[in-house]
């Protein structure tokens, strides 16, 4: 009887204590504060086009294609109930050079620089990610 109390005592003291180690990973989420934090990442497509991957938490963002001089050429808004979206921004139409893509959450702002560049021989256009 004395070898059951202690098993079970031993198990219970095990399972407190692997419980309270579980509860301060956070896991594989950026947390900031009690914030989940904003991710994007741009994926190029066929034809000059970019797909723009948000994962956020609960705030609204809005996400910008700034050219070389700063002017904003397409913004999208995304709601605070949308938790991940994937925008697309069609390029084709725009002029060989330097673009950034602009996620701004409020208080940050973060930016990925992109490079349209036509080729020539089969006049098709390639996005680099930078």
């Amino acid at each position: 009887m004395k070898t059951l109390i202690a098993s079970v005592l031993l198990t219970c003291s095990l399972a407190l204590s692997t419980n309270g180690f579980a509860k301060s990973e956070t896991g594989i989420s950026n947390v900031v504060g009690d914030e989940i934090a904003t991710r994007f990442w741009v994926v190029s497509t066929e034809n000059g086009k970019i797909n723009v991957n948000v994962l956020k938490g609960e705030k609204a963002v809005s996400l910008n294609v700034v050219d070389q001089t700063g002017r904003t050429l397409a913004s999208k808004s995304i709601k605070k109930s949308d938790s991940a979206t994937r925008t697309t921004f069609d390029l084709s139409q725009l002029p060989d050079g330097a673009y950034k893509v602009v996620l701004i959450d409020g208080k940050h702002k973060e930016i990925k620089t992109i490079e349209l560049n036509t080729e020539t021989a089969e006049a098709h256009r390639i996005v680099s990610l930078g």
